[in-house]
């Protein structure tokens, strides 16, 4: 385990929301999430700025808990941490990748979310791609995103595998969205559900993820109905 994932973990708390009596298995009545759809990036949150702000978090927190346990960082100059030729950390929310100077004498500042289970899980949702394909049956839901297939049984809990380890899963009916429970026993608690816009005529999924080493995140995507279904990746020769 890295050390920066080190610090980001002492300070962690990881907490999921229950819900009372859980997901149902029946589908409420009209509701057909069946079709293929697009992602509108434009009505859609900007997974970038979450990013840049989840690692302006786990800067701070990375900071604040070295400082705590008196682990300051190396002096790099005459004045010190902050002081003339010392190292400088950025300001706002200007995002922090393996390469961006840490100041000094050309350092540099590895990104404190390299090793973050909050990242990985959002990583992994923005991955799928722009396109999906909802199958609905009355035993069975399917996401088909292409380069990947997820299936799920309304009312139904299972043990899945997660980054670190196994997690809890429920899925089913929570009014009328389809609504994804995982909690592992260890890493962040992520939600996931899918409900139509009023009309009918947008997919609208809304992602929340943790808290667990940062504060908790949320991400929503929408989706345009579309005539295109999601690609499937080229066969693989030996």
């Amino acid at each position: 385990m890295s050390k920066a994932l080190g610090w980001l973990l002492l300070g962690a708390t990881a907490a999921v929301a229950g819900c009372a009596g859980g997901p149902k298995a029946d589908t409420p009545p009209g509701v057909v999430l069946a079709g293929s759809w697009k992602l509108d990036h434009a009505a859609s949150d900007d997974p970038q700025q979450v990013i840049a702000k989840m690692r302006n978090q786990a800067r701070k927190i990375i900071e604040r808990q070295m400082s705590a346990a008196g682990d300051e960082p190396a002096r790099s100059g005459p004045g010190g941490r902050g002081g003339p030729g010392g190292a400088q950390p950025p300001e706002g929310n200007a995002p922090l990748t393996p390469d961006d100077p840490a100041g000094g004498h050309g350092g540099r500042r590895p990104d404190p979310l390299q090793y973050s289970p909050m990242m990985h899980a959002l990583a992994s949702v923005i991955a799928r791609g722009d396109y999906l394909t909802v199958r609905q049956s009355s035993q069975e839901l399917v996401f088909d995103f292409g380069t990947i297939v997820r299936s799920f049984t309304p009312g139904a809990h299972s043990v899945v595998s997660s980054e670190m380890g196994v997690a809890d899963q429920i899925s089913g009916w929570e009014g009328r969205e389809y609504v994804i429970r995982v909690k592992p026993q260890l890493g962040p608690p992520v939600v996931e559900s899918f409900g139509l816009s009023p009309d009918g005529q947008r997919l609208i999924e809304k992602l929340h993820i943790g808290p667990a080493e940062l504060p908790a995140e949320s991400l929503t995507r929408v989706y345009d109905r579309s005539t295109d279904a999601a690609p499937r990746p080229p066969p693989t020769t030996d």
